[in-house]
């Protein structure tokens, strides 16, 4: 059984129509194909850069802040790093940087209704009961300086991504043309963000999209892609669950990512009911049975099975 860390405030909202509903044949397509969606979010007052920059020093409520800074950063007083963020954000058109507020749904109880409305929007668009069923879900901002690149990467979640101020451009590498390989997917799982690996020949994969306020563009999982700002500053909402087939299908290559460090080849995820369902037990019982974020309830156990091979090879390059 895969536990479940959904926001208790989650469920207490109808759809308000701020995800809308244009291209109902679009929408079938969920996690299988990338499509463009309208939403109603562009100048919405809790995404302005001055409510965002307000907005971030909820993160220093708690350890989370931690995440935004280098390890010698964090030495400094919480007080001065507090300010440092803050102060990113408000100058972030002058600053040449790409920032990140991920969470806000937890941070801040008028972010977590946000959060809501747009999943009973995905719930009343796609007739599946997402917030009951979904293990883990969130928002988060991406605030990006003039004419930045985010580089090529993917994520474990269904995800939509809402352009809210700013444009910028998004390359998008479909699955079903063979944009990842199965070791890049197993190393991700074993939770290497960026496993990724860009080749040439996938030039011509892509489909392009312009992200412009009030476009969203659905990410399916797994699928790989990239982003150029353009000269302007930006500012993108980010809404994304998992569901319970999406984090057994990461256990499975788990423990395929483990099988092929000891020498044997596996079976890809889907090809046998039998070997997924034993490799998604054997995995959940490595696992953290009572997990606080969805870092532990992915990755805990292949930390805890990948553990003797770092081991390992730490032991060779010591001899070495």
């Amino acid at each position: 059984m895969i536990p479940k860390l959904r926001n208790p405030r989650v469920g207490q909202h109808a759809a308000s129509g701020l995800i809308r509903h244009d291209e109902e044949g679009a929408w079938e397509q969920l996690n299988e194909q990338p499509f463009a969606f309208r939403h109603g979010l562009a100048d919405h007052p809790l995404l302005s850069i001055e409510r965002l920059a307000r907005l971030s020093e909820r993160a220093f409520d708690g350890d989370h802040y931690k995440r935004y800074f280098k390890a010698c950063d964090l030495k400094l007083p919480r007080d001065t790093l507090k300010a440092r963020f803050r102060e990113d954000i408000e100058q972030i058109r002058e600053n040449g940087k790409w920032m990140a507020l991920h969470y806000i749904d937890e941070m801040d109880p008028e972010y977590g209704d946000l959060f809501d409305l747009l999943l009973a929007d995905v719930e009343e668009i796609t007739r599946r009961p997402v917030r009951s069923q979904m293990t883990w879900g969130s928002l988060s901002v991406f605030l990006s300086a003039p004419c930045l690149a985010v580089p090529y990467h993917f994520d474990h979640e269904t995800n939509f991504l809402m352009q809210v101020q700013g444009e910028k451009d998004l390359w998008l590498y479909p699955r079903e043309f063979g944009a990842l390989t199965a070791a890049e997917i197993e190393d991700f799982y074993r939770h290497n963000p960026v496993a990724g690996i860009y080749r040439d020949e996938l030039a011509d994969a892509c489909s392009v999209w312009r992200l412009k306020p009030g476009i969203g563009v659905h990410h399916p999982p797994l699928a790989p892609h990239r982003i150029l700002n353009d000269k302007n500053v930006s500012v993108s909402l980010a809404l994304y669950y998992a569901m319970p087939e999406m984090e057994e299908r990461g256990h499975v290559y788990q423990v395929n990512y483990c099988m092929r460090k000891l020498g044997l080849h596996p079976r890809a995820p889907g090809e046998s009911a039998l070997s997924d369902g034993m490799k998604i037990k054997f995995m959940r019982a490595l696992s953290t049975s009572n997990p606080r974020t969805h870092d532990e309830l992915l990755y805990s156990g292949v930390s805890r099975l990948a553990a003797p091979f770092r081991w390992a090879k730490q032991l060779r390059q010591g001899r070495a």
